[in-house]
């Protein structure tokens, strides 16, 4: 794939070998803590524990890059609402909008946040393969009572698999989708209105087709949630319990000092 947008990076890391469910408990633990943080020195050691966790994983930059890129857009609307919209203490005035100092702190605060999750989520993506990913959810869920719901812990664990890697998929569709929309011809800054209609239907359409795809695919496989088996079968060891217990006692200092 030409996108590195939440893909799978084979490799033999320490956080590679790691059980899956390992590294999804330790993701949502770290969510936790992204959002209890709110100061410097609590996202400043976020942020260190990061950069130690990509080069342990010796993934490359590039899939940090990747996995923000596409979220740009969305996140500088999230900090320019926050920056013309929060608090009273302006910075300076633009077309009847006040930019304040709150602003600016939340603003940053916000996507630093939300940034971090993303690489988190990335980190989590790359070192883990999509059928281990799907077993770990699984295992996860399988103590919840879902079967009264009318749906099985592996369902669940399929869809939310398919949901993660779907999104490199259709990053790359529409990244075609875009450029075969230039080359007909459409000007990309000179008309946003009709930039959106060319692109979202079709990509909508893209989108409606290739989940029909992997619903057939699935049928013709004869795909069924209940009773299933994996060919792979993870285990908790000691050193999956050394991993989280240090990584909890990690985050639980970030707290302390936030």
């Amino acid at each position: 794939m030409r996108s590195l947008f939440f893909t799978y990076i084979p490799g033999s890391s320490p956080l590679h070998i790691l059980d899956p469910r390992t590294k999804i408990v330790a993701v949502m633990i770290a969510s936790i803590v992204i959002f209890r943080s709110s100061s410097l020195t609590g996202i400043m050691c976020i942020g260190t524990v990061l950069l130690i966790l990509f080069l342990i994983s010796g993934v490359s930059y590039r899939v940090a890059l990747a996995s923000v890129r596409p979220m740009m857009v969305f996140l500088a609307i999230i900090f320019l609402m926050q920056l013309f919209m929060t608090g009273e203490n302006a910075i300076f005035k633009l077309s009847g909008f006040k930019a304040t100092w709150e602003g600016l702190h939340t603003g940053t605060l916000l996507i630093t946040r939300f940034v971090y999750l993303l690489l988190f989520a990335s980190l989590l993506t790359a070192t883990t393969a999509p059928s281990m990913l799907t077993v770990g959810i699984e295992r996860l869920l399988r103590p919840l009572p879902l079967r009264k719901t009318g749906i099985s812990s592996f369902d669940l664990a399929t869809m939310m698999s398919l949901s993660i890697h779907f999104v490199p998929l259709l990053h790359e569709k529409f990244e075609h989708l875009m450029d075969a929309q230039v080359s007909r011809g459409l000007d990309l800054k000179h008309d946003p209105f009709r930039t959106v209609h060319s692109l979202s239907v079709p990509m909508i359409r893209t989108a409606l087709r290739s989940s029909e795809e992997v619903a057939f695919a699935m049928e013709s496989r004869c795909y069924q949630g209940i009773s299933r088996t994996s060919l792979f079968d993870p285990a908790i060891q000691k050193k999956d319990f050394l991993a989280l217990s240090s990584f909890i006692a990690l985050m639980w200092l970030i707290l302390l000092l936030a």
